[in-house]
């Protein structure tokens, strides 16, 4: 079922053409090429394209235009006439959209929808058309995309930046909250691609530019940077979006270590990034070094970790598996290079840096829980800042005690019951968030009363002291324990001062 050899053009969208994408948007919003009617097609898990073919064999509008626009398969000019109607096949042809092979078209690019609203133009899936994929290949909105786009800070701004932008995910997001974007990137057919990505969902607020790194943008600054490089350690560049040419993890480095002179005071840059190390001690030893005494409040969050040989063929299967390659020999090709670099784990994750001058930056270091999944953290984010900042200034004791803390949004606690002489007694409790990192905790129902009070009203001294009567001791017993476990829930985001300064901006 593979399709004739597409267009490898660096412009394969001829966007001088007068055609209003807008409306093609409408057309697959309305037969039903949605987010949740490809989940219903792949949702026993199998992504083989004779399984596929087979699940969207029904002939109906979004089943045409999952083949079309997603297997990449040939279909019927009849049936994409009615699956694009009222628009004209011709108009998508002469765009360089679609293409006719004899009774047939074909789509060179394919679309998916993605976040809600928006639709992604990007190059084919070779598992689906059997084609190879090209240096200049174009992604879709992956995992780290999505990955990214979870973790990046959503705050009102003026200037935004989106470096090695692809087809412009990350750009399209920003631009719903900041008043411009720019997006640079050095691959030519990606920011054709973002064009026409531009058009396609009527985003007029971000500007296209073509250049290494922050070279397209030297000297100006930004509110929000965020940064999907091509971070993957390799021997050579056969991919745009996955190979630097660079040597090592220099790509990131480099992203990371200049990112400080383009943040606006105030602003923030998220980086994805892999980066190498010797060994599960001194997996923050790198990173941290590149961005020491940046003027930045710094937090390096770590996914994961990976040996050599693992990580290697993770990204040969992903890349050149899918070509056909010799996997054995080019493995041996890799690890042989991060023999020769001394490389001896590789870790993954995302550094959050917050331009704030003319203070003591603070750093902190996280590894997150192996079964995280991304979600919107973009307010768990800024509460956790805002209460480094509470904590950095408020060290002692006495200060704190007299706070008056609240419990934040989006999370949960779960109840442990025991039955005892005829009632339910609550034996342990789990706080959990439901939104943004899955930090969660055991708490003894000490704890759990303690937390009940966290209204606003009572500052930690008085809810302290309350706890200490009940038990039976003196405030000094409680209050070691009750201080070491309210900063740990603070750190977490679970706990907020609204009176304070270090959080007012999470009230815009």
């Amino acid at each position: 079922m593979a399709s004739d050899s597409r267009n490898r053009s660096d412009t394969p969208f001829r966007l001088k053409r007068a055609v209003d994408l807008r409306r093609l948007r409408d057309i697959l919003n309305a037969a039903g090429f949605t987010q949740a009617a490809l989940g219903e097609v792949v949702k026993h898990g199998l992504i083989d394209l004779p399984v596929l073919m087979r699940l969207t064999a029904a002939g109906s509008q979004a089943h045409n235009l999952i083949r079309l626009f997603k297997l990449g398969q040939a279909v019927p000019i009849e049936a994409a006439r009615v699956a694009l109607a009222p628009m004209s096949l011709a108009d998508l042809i002469d765009l360089g959209l679609l293409r006719q092979i004899g009774p047939n078209v074909i789509a060179e690019a394919a679309l998916s929808p993605e976040n809600g609203d928006l639709y992604l133009a990007h190059d084919f899936d070779s598992t689906y058309t059997g084609e190879a994929a090209d240096a200049n290949h174009v992604l879709e909105a992956g995992p780290s995309s999505q990955t990214l786009a979870a973790l990046t800070v959503r705050r009102k701004g003026e200037r935004a930046l989106d470096l090695c932008a692809g087809a412009g995910i990350q750009s399209m997001l920003a631009a719903k909250h900041c008043a411009e974007v720019v997006a640079t990137d050095i691959n030519r057919r990606a920011l054709n691609f973002g064009e026409f990505n531009l058009r396609l969902n009527g985003i007029s607020n971000i500007e296209l530019r073509q250049g290494t790194l922050y070279e397209p943008v030297a000297g100006d600054r930004f509110d929000l940077v965020v940064a999907n490089p091509p971070y993957i350690v390799s021997p050579g560049a056969r991919y745009v979006y996955r190979d630097s040419g660079l040597p090592g993890d220099t790509i990131c480095e480099k992203v990371i270590r200049e990112a400080p002179a383009h943040l606006s005071e105030g602003g923030y840059c998220e980086v994805l990034f892999n980066w190498h190390h010797r060994g599960e001690e001194d997996w923050s030893e790198r990173p941290l070094k590149w961005i020491a005494g940046c003027g930045c409040d710094i937090w390096l969050l770590r996914f994961g970790t990976q040996p050599p040989a693992p990580y290697a063929f993770r990204w040969l299967r992903h890349g050149e598996g899918r070509n056909g390659a010799n996997l054995d020999q080019l493995l041996d090709q890799w690890l042989a290079y991060y023999e020769d670099l001394g490389i001896s784990l590789f870790s993954f994750g995302l550094v959050i840096l917050r331009r704030r001058s003319g203070h003591s930056n603070w750093i902190r270091t996280d590894t997150l829980r192996p079964e995280w999944t991304a979600a919107n953290c973009s307010d768990q984010i800024l509460r956790i800042f805002a209460a480094q900042d509470f904590l950095e200034e408020l060290a002692g004791d006495e200060g704190f005690l007299d706070q008056r803390f609240v419990l934040a949004p989006d999370h949960e606690m779960r109840h442990t019951l025991r039955a005892e002489n005829g009632k339910w007694i609550v034996t342990s409790a789990t706080l959990r968030q439901t939104g943004g990192f899955e930090f969660a905790g055991n708490l003894d129902v000490n704890v759990v009363s303690l937390l009940s009070g966290c209204d606003g009203s009572r500052t930690l001294r008085e809810l302290l002291a309350e706890l200490a009567r009940g038990l039976r001791v003196e405030l000094n017993v409680v209050a070691p324990v009750g201080l070491e476990i309210m900063r740990s829930l603070m750190r977490s985001g679970f706990l907020v001062v609204p009176n304070h300064r270090s959080f007012a901006a999470l009230k815009n």
